[in-house]
């Protein structure tokens, strides 16, 4: 029995046989945990720095557009102040416009008539350059467009002018395009036209009949549209009544909300130039885009008696002659594209730069210009006329006279988008 006792006292303290199992199975758990912390934070390193890369991209490639835009702006202060100085003296062959018009990228491309030591010097200079990114800009006019706002402008001239400029656009795709025409050949685009107007006119009825509120109404359930303003971006466009994505693809290009009371033939699209007279055909406009082209043969239209000449001369006799006034120089309203690229970034900028004194005078002149013909018609005594108007005659559009000084700083922008 003592025997028995004393192996069970000596089995207590024997040593457990598994204990380096156990130690095993420690190790192992151990290692498994801080190799699951390291791939853990290398992961998150590695989704850190790429967000942060990226970042880093998109932000040089948003500086590089924003490059391009201060560039523009200096050409088009350029283009200005030249215009400013020369005046009536400014070459008419249409290298000036060169200054905005030609379009400008960093890096440069090389033309490949350089010689080999031209070639490095560029490339030399572009290595040096803390530029590491790419941009590429376009400047284009914006008085080749037609003003929408102009259907609520205080001159009735300008109103009857854009109406009839609108329609002739949606009548021009009826007559050349036979799938438009088989599609809407029927629709009564007067009304279409109507309902931009009503969108800002301060009337509540329709020029179409009845109260323009209703159909907003019937859609928001508020009295909030339309607003009774100007349209303030061209997308507004698409809210009015009637206004599909079909009808607002063919406006878009050829309307502004920028515009400076004129047309400019030498920069118009084809559109626009239709727009001007029915009896202008798609041979003729084929004709005034070689005349306007950028190139050594350049013959850009002088004034308004030149393009009507020039019209007159292709067998066209124009209907609009006294109304539309048309621009050829002292541009002042410009739209600026700039494309900024690093690396797979991307960023555009769009901006929109006009001169709101010029746009007002030419208005100023279009309200007198409705009231003198409003005296002839009534028979009034023109010679009543306020000797302040008598002796300070503002110039007529398309002309410059060299002598009123530009606002200092640069152009003056009037819409900013990021893309």
């Amino acid at each position: 029995m003592r025997s028995r006792f004393k192996k069970f006292l000596n089995s207590l303290h024997r040593p457990v046989s598994n204990r380096k199992g156990i130690a095993m199975i420690t190790a192992i758990a151990a290692l498994t945990l801080m190799t699951y912390l390291a791939v853990e934070v290398m992961y998150d390193t590695q989704v850190e720095y790429i967000v942060h890369s990226q970042n880093i991209n998109r932000m040089k490639a948003y500086y590089a557009a924003r490059s391009g835009v201060d560039i523009s702006l200096l050409r088009i202060k350029m283009y200005q102040t030249l215009v400013n100085k020369l005046g009536k003296n400014l070459p008419t062959n249409g290298m000036v416009d060169q200054i905005w018009q030609f379009p400008f990228m960093w890096p440069l491309e090389l033309p490949a008539e350089l010689n080999a030591v031209e070639t490095d010097q560029i490339k030399n200079a572009v290595k040096e350059s803390t530029m590491d990114s790419t941009f590429i800009t376009k400047i284009t006019d914006e008085g080749g467009r037609i003003d929408i706002n102009d259907l609520n402008s205080p001159s009735k001239t300008l109103r009857d002018i854009t109406r009839k400029q609108l329609l002739n656009i949606f009548q021009n795709r009826i007559t050349g395009d036979e799938a438009f025409s088989r599609r809407h050949s029927g629709y009564r685009f007067e009304e279409l036209i109507n309902n931009i107007a009503d969108w800002m006119s301060n009337k509540y009825s329709s020029a179409n009949g009845g109260d323009k509120r209703g159909y907003y109404k019937e859609l928001t359930g508020s009295d909030e549209f339309p607003p009774n303003r100007g349209f303030r971006t061209i997308h507004e466009l698409r809210l009015v009544k009637g206004m599909t994505d079909e009808f607002f693809d063919i406006l878009e290009p050829n309307i502004t909300i920028y515009g400076l009371k004129g047309i400019n033939p030498n920069t118009a699209s084809k559109d626009v130039l239709k727009a001007i007279d029915p009896l202008i055909t798609d041979e003729i406009v084929e004709e005034i885009r070689k005349r306007t082209a950028p190139g050594n043969e350049s013959q850009p239209f002088k004034n308004a008696d030149d393009f009507w000449s020039f019209l007159q001369s292709k067998g066209v006799n124009p209907q609009a002659r006294a109304e539309i006034p048309i621009i050829t120089s002292g541009l002042f309203s410009f739209r600026i594209s700039s494309i900024g690229t690093f690396s797979n970034s991307k960023k555009e900028i769009e901006v929109v730069v006009m001169d709101i004194d010029q746009a007002a005078t030419r208005l100023n002149e279009a309200v007198k210009s409705d009231a003198k013909k409003e005296q002839a018609d009534t028979g009034a005594d023109q010679n009543q006329q306020p000797a302040a108007d008598q002796q300070k005659q503002a110039p007529s559009p398309g002309t410059s006279t060299g002598s009123n000084p530009l606002p200092k700083g640069p152009p003056r922008i009037v819409y900013w988008t990021e893309k």
